[in-house]
């Protein structure tokens, strides 16, 4: 019985000097846990924190919607995919069609709510928008002319920010038998690339580019593309734009 006694004593004090040694240390204390937080923390802060960095932009795409596109489709809605990749919430987004006359379908905020009905309006990318096309020809300038007075909207509302634009063209074609005026058009994308913007005309005709790069060739961060390479010309005209 004594025997019990002690060894039951022996082993309650074994236990308390083990205690006493390795003490249970509270669970805020714990290493892993502040690890954990931390990595958390570092999870949700860095994107934040980026993004807080990322300058806003008006970001513009206006498509040729002209019979001389319509061969491009699934070009043209790979590069409306690629536009709507681009944006971040708090862009301004500025979309519209042209042919032988352009109209505007958007120009608003763009929420990040906003992607996923983006991409699936791509899938109509070339459908012709009511009054577009009714006669033969591609006006750029006429592209050029409402996207500058949109973009003047958003200015007179206090959004300053850069702008990056696309203009997706086959070829700038007769309007009325008017030939287009590429002084005209070479001035009017200085004008939107003057306050740090930059412009991108990505399409097919290799003679277009030819025309257009005599007249651009001085002008700053302006890129002519095709469509084979319009993923990478998108990617730098937003890095550009957003600098």
């Amino acid at each position: 019985m004594r025997y019990s006694k002690r060894r039951k004593l022996s082993v309650i004090n074994h236990s308390k000097s083990f205690e006493e040694m390795h003490p249970e240390v509270p669970l805020w204390k714990s290493p892993f846990v502040w690890l954990c937080g931390l990595a958390g923390l570092l999870l949700i802060g860095v994107p934040l924190l980026l993004d807080g960095f990322t300058h806003r932009v008006v970001g513009v795409l206006m498509v040729d919607v002209s019979q001389s596109n319509q061969p491009f489709q699934d070009s043209l809605k790979a590069l409306c995919r690629q536009y709507s990749e681009s944006l971040v919430e708090g862009d301004i987004r500025i979309q519209g069609k042209f042919a032988d006359v352009a109209t505007i379908l958007s120009n608003q905020k763009f929420a990040e709510r906003d992607r996923l009905l983006l991409q699936k309006q791509c899938q109509q990318v070339m459908v012709l928008p009511a009054g577009v096309g009714k006669i033969p020809g591609t006006s750029l300038l006429d592209a050029l002319s409402r996207m500058e007075t949109e973009i003047q909207h958003q200015q007179s509302l206090g959004n300053t920010q850069p702008v990056a634009a696309i203009v997706a063209i086959n070829s700038a074609e007769l309007v009325n038998q008017k030939p287009q005026s590429f002084s005209l058009i070479k001035s009017k994308i200085e004008r939107i690339v003057q306050k740090g913007g930059a412009v991108a005309i990505i399409g097919s005709s290799v003679n277009l580019e030819n025309q257009l790069s005599q007249y651009l060739m001085q002008v700053k961060n302006t890129q002519i593309c095709t469509y084979a390479d319009s993923q990478t010309c998108v990617e730098d005209l937003f890095e550009i734009a957003r600098k």
